[in-house]
Parts: C-alpha cells; structure tokens; sequence
C-alpha cells in the first residue's frame, strides 16, 4: 500500500503541474475536465447524482459507456468491469504486471493487466480458491474496502456510523467507517448501507470521483495580496483580483468616501482568511484637480510599508506611514499633508513608480508640496522647480536638497537641519534652521526676510557671500558661520583725522550659551505634555508637574523626549553624571556615542532598578541634576540642568 500511495501522489502532482503550466486536460485529475467536454449518454441526464463523476471519468477515457449511446448507470457492475474503472482512475501501470495466479484471469483476459495491477497495488486480494470471478457482480461492501485501499485512506475504526446493517463484528464495518467519514457515502438510506447489496455502474463512478476529489489537496489560503483598487461592494474592498473584507484597524482608510483617492491604486498587504489585516505598501495613481484634490484620510490608520503618490493634486489626512513616503514625477501641481506621520524618509523627485492611471493636469511652473501638522524623518527634495512649505506643528529631522526649490516654514517651526548639496544654484530659503550646511563650492542660496540661521557651515575656503546671494541684507539673521559669530555691526566711517576706533565685533558666545538659548528658544515656547506630566523650563531648571498620582517614570521619560526632540540633532550628549534624589550618582554614556538628554536620563534610572512602571510620586518634591557633555551644532559643552518635581 505505501508503494501505491506513493506513485499515486507522484501522478497527481505531475497532473497538477502539467495542467497549470499547459492550461491542458492530460492526465487523470477530475477537477481540470468539465463534464461538458465528454461524450453525452442518452440515459444520464444532469439530474442524476452521478452526472458529474460519469461525464468526468468519460472525458478522461477511464469508461467508455455501449455502442448504443447509454451508459446504463442502473446495471451492476460486475467485478472486471469495476477493476478496469479502478485502475484507470488511480492510473496504474497495466502493461508491466505480475500475473496474480487466478484460475479464471488468465493473460488473455480483456482486463487482465487491469486486475493485476490492482492485485500488486494491494487493492484486491480475489478469492480463497485462487479464483477472482471475474463476471460477478460486486457489493456495495467490497467497493468501499477497493475503495479505502486503492486511494490509501487511513482506515477508521467504527464510531459513528448511523447504519443499523453494519456492525463491529462485520470484516466491512471499518471500511464503511471510513468511506462515511470522508463524505464518500451516505448510505442507501439515512439508517441502511446495504453492504451486500450489488454496486452499480452510476454509483461506482461516484464512489471513485468522490474519492479522487478527497485526494486533491486543500488549496492554501491566500495570505497576501497585490491588486489595484476597482471599488467597494457591500462594505468589502474589490481589487482587480477579487473582493476581501477589510480588518477593523484599517476600515477607515478603505472606505468609498476614499474612493476617488484609491481608485487604480495599487494595494500590497497580508490576508487572514479572506480579510486584509495589514497593508505593506499602496501606490496612489488618481488625479484631482486644481479645484478640486483626491484626498486620501487615513482616520488614523497606519501603512506599514511605503506610500508612493504617482498622481496629481493629491491630499494625504491622518495617516501614519511606517516606511518611506514616496512624491513622484507625476506631481507636477500640488500634494499636501495634514496630520501625516512618516516613520521611514519622505522623497521628492522626478522619478516614476508606474504610469498613472488617468491623464494628468496641466504643470504648473512650481509644484507646491505642503506639510501641515505633520511628523518626518529625513526629507529629500531632488524636484526641479518646487515649492515646499512646512505649516503648522510640522517637526522635520533633516531636509536635503539637492535641486532648485523653495523653502519655506512657517514661523513657529524650526527645522533642525538643512543640508544643501551639489547642483543646487537657486535655492531660497524662508525658514528658521537650526544648521544650514552648504556642501557644494557652486551652491546660491537666497535667504527670506524671515529666515533665521543658527549656525552656517561653508565648505572650506568658500565666504559666506560666496554663498548667499543677499548676504548683506541679511547677514543679522545668521548667528554663527562656521562657528564664529559674523560681523553684523556697520563699519563707521573714518574720522577726518584719517583715524579713530573701530567697535568691535560682539564676542562669540560660549557653546553652554548657545545651548541654553536653543533649548530656551524651543522648549520654553511650549509646555510640552503627555500623559500625567508637563515639562517647563526656566534658565538650566526644568520642571516637571505630575499631574496624576498614577504617573510613572515612563510618562517622564516620554515628556522629557517630547521636549528634547524639539531640538532635533542640534544637540548630542555623549557622556554625563545623574544625581538622584538622596546624593546617588550614576555615571552613563561612553564618550563618544551621542544620545538625547532623555536617554541619558532613562539609563541613569534604569541604573538604579526604577523600571517605567514606577510611580512619580516617589520624586514629588525632589531633584535630578543631570551634569552633562556633548556638542551643540558641533560645538562642546558641558553643563549642568536640573529637573525638579511640583508637588
């Protein structure tokens, strides 16, 4: 039997193979052969049960059915008849065959190669007195043990059955089990088999398609899917590919009111049963229109992969994208954000992802790309022509710039870094930049009325006027060029003497001022909050407020990086001393790795056992000083803050 199985599962998934690859009909596998590609008999109709299985085992050449036209599916069957079936279905070898020794199945039998192989498959065994009678007719009992021996089910002992004719003490009661348990049979009656009963010729042809079918492997779920977005049916997505339902999370981003926007999109994501439960990436093709944008809200939503724009006058809302945003060719008018979180870079380019799906708008001289109320990582900008504008509470770590754009932000926001790279010969900038580095001898920049710069880094022996087109102008709006304070005191004329003195410039700041004044600058222009804390700061004292008694170290530490994170990169801490409440120190940092301050103080308490579970009231009225050394826009400081507790 292990030797049949084997070759049997060898041949149905050569058939498998071959039909997917071919589209062809070749082999014995009953779910690739429509019951309409056979031949039609005049005595079975479509009503029959057995319909389907006699038109498939036809069309496959397993039975042939009379010269007359008629299957005759009421006759029995009689034994080598039934053999000849079963071994062509199962696709035995009828050629190469050992000779089973029957008395009455000698060579030159019609089915002799059909009953030996079944015979050295170990389907059949014949009779005691080395006979197989050929010409009798078979019971319903010994097809159901050809049955679970030809197709090597695992044989199941008596459990269930509802048949009152079969018994533990019959040597079929186990086969009928089994049979009863694929679903393979359901009786003759609801109570009755009818194991003596002859077989006949419809009801083998069902009892072997039956079982062929239980052969075939269930096919694997799908688990993931990639498609373009067709529409909503009954509250289900339907992609090119077909229709899911939609996971909880992500309901509000696969809505019809988001139709405009996803119409052609393209949609990667994992399925679970049926239902998308995560999207990995989505490419957006749709175009508005000048008065009218496709706007895409997220309802809170989160992509974990990519976002690719490919259209024109599109709006991004209340999206969280964990992976990169992608702002491609085809937006040559407008792309705006609102309340948009970008985990991963956010690019703006020339480049194509696809083609869009519908024509786009008339191009505008400038492209404008509008960030509002939004959270980026690094933001590239390699778009020839465009406006970017950063609004509202927009934070941006770093944006690089390496093409002809505008800059602007609006004035309550301040933009840590701004690296300007080669090809770059016509850039204005109209925002407060915490260090504008020029990598680039050829780089023209042309500063805004509004723009203040915290430190300019020049590439060397390039001037700053070298550099800024209106650097006269505005030159006061610039506190250190490569780390020195520029001149922006007039030169007063000579006096008639031909001499006189001259004021001299202002003397450049310490780096522990500069730092001061940035931290005061970004973190005193707010309280920033989260959960049961706020922090304020006042000169180099920080005070944190809890809130709540259920406050825990964790919603300080989250303060605390809510506060320093306003400062972007400008500040690094490498190494410090933490004095807790009680005179502890802990030493933290190595040296040479930067961390926040927020960091530095989580070590300094994980240090000493507090995990972030731990309550705050046990600081309420206590201190943390916090003596640390770092670079300040590439300058070293080492200095010493205190964070005190309200009670």
């Amino acid at each position: 039997m292990t030797k049949y199985k084997s070759s049997y599962q060898k041949l149905f998934s050569a058939t498998l193979a071959t039909a997917v690859a071919t589209g062809a009909l070749v082999t014995a596998a009953p779910v690739y052969t429509s019951a309409a590609e056979a031949k039609s008999f005049s005595d079975v109709k479509q009503s029959h049960h057995f319909y389907e299985a006699v038109m498939n085992l036809t069309a496959r050449g397993v039975i042939n059915g009379y010269e007359d036209g008629t299957y005759r599916p009421g006759q029995n069957i009689s034994r080598a008849h039934a053999a000849k079936i079963m071994a062509l279905a199962l696709g035995l070898d009828t050629v190469n065959v050992k000779d089973p020794g029957f008395k009455d199945v000698k060579k030159g039998h019609p089915y002799y190669g059909h009953i030996a192989a079944l015979v050295e498959a170990g389907v059949i065994r014949g009779y005691e007195d080395d006979t197989f009678r050929p010409n009798g007719n078979l019971t319903r009992a010994h097809i159901a043990q050809m049955l679970v021996r030809g197709f090597d089910f695992e044989e199941e002992s008596l459990s269930n059955l509802p048949f009152k004719d079969v018994n533990g003490k019959h040597w079929f009661a186990n086969y009928i089990q089994t049979l009863y348990s694929n679903e393979i049979t359901t009786g003759t009656t609801p109570t009755t088999f009818s194991p003596n009963a002859f077989v006949t010729r419809g009801q083998v042809a069902s009892f072997i398609y039956r079982s062929e079918l239980k052969q075939i492997p269930e096919e694997a779920p799908e688990t993931s899917v990639n498609s373009e977005v067709v529409g909503f049916v009954d509250g289900k997505l339907e992609l090119a590919d077909g229709t899911y339902n939609v996971g909880a999370s992500l309901q509000g981003l696969f809505s019809s009111a988001n139709l405009p926007a996803l119409k052609g999109a393209v949609v990667k994501g994992d399925l679970e049963n049926g239902t998308l439960v995560k999207v990995t990436s989505i490419e957006l093709k749709a175009n508005g229109t000048a008065e009218n944008s496709v706007t895409l809200d997220g309802n809170g939503a989160a992509v974990s992969g990519n976002v690719t724009v490919s259209g024109d006058y599109v709006a991004l809302k209340n999206l969280t994208v964990n992976g990169n945003l992608d702002v491609g060719q085809n937006v040559k008018n407008s792309f705006t954000t609102d309340n948009v979180t970008v985990t991963g870079k956010t690019v703006i380019s020339d480049s194509a992802a696809s083609a869009s799906a519908f024509t786009v708008a008339a191009v505008a001289e400038k492209p404008t790309i509008v960030f509002t109320n939004s959270t980026l990582g690094a933001l590239e900008v390699s778009k020839e022509g465009a406006a970017v504008e950063v609004k509202g509470t927009t934070k941006v770590e770093e944006v690089v710039v390496s093409s002809n754009i505008t800059l602007t932000a609006d004035a309550g926001v301040t933009i840590p870094k701004v690296t300007v790279t080669a090809g770059v010969t016509d850039l204005t900038l109209d925002a407060n930049v915490g260090n504008l580095t020029i990598t680039s001898v050829d780089a023209k920049i042309t500063l805004g009325e509004d723009a203040k710069i915290d430190t300019l880094v020049l590439p060397a022996g390039v001037d700053a006027k070298d550099v800024i087109e209106n650097y006269d102008s505005v030159k006061d709006q610039i506190t250190t060029v490569e780390g020195t304070t520029p001149d922006t005191t007039p030169t007063p004329p000579p006096s008639s003497g031909g001499g006189g003195d001259v004021t001299p410039p202002p003397a450049t700041p310490s780096a522990e001022k500069v730092l001061n004044d940035l931290l005061l600058q970004h973190i005193g222009a707010g309280n920033p909050v989260v959960g049961n804390v706020s922090i304020v700061l006042s000169g180099k004292k920080f005070t944190a407020t809890v809130n709540e008694d259920s406050a825990t170290v964790s919603d300080f530490i989250a303060a605390a990086e809510t506060a320093f994170d306003r400062v972007g990169t400008a500040v690094t801490v490498t190494e410090g001393t933490v004095t807790l409440p009680g005179g502890g120190k802990v030493e933290v940092g190595d040296g040479t790795t930067g961390q926040s301050f927020n960091e530095l103080i989580s070590e300094a308490l994980s240090g000493v056992g507090l995990e972030g579970d731990e309550e705050l009231t046990l600081f309420k009225g206590k201190s943390i000083s916090a003596t640390v050394t770092g670079k300040v826009n590439g300058r070293t400081f080492t200095d010493t803050y205190t964070f005190s507790f309200s009670k």
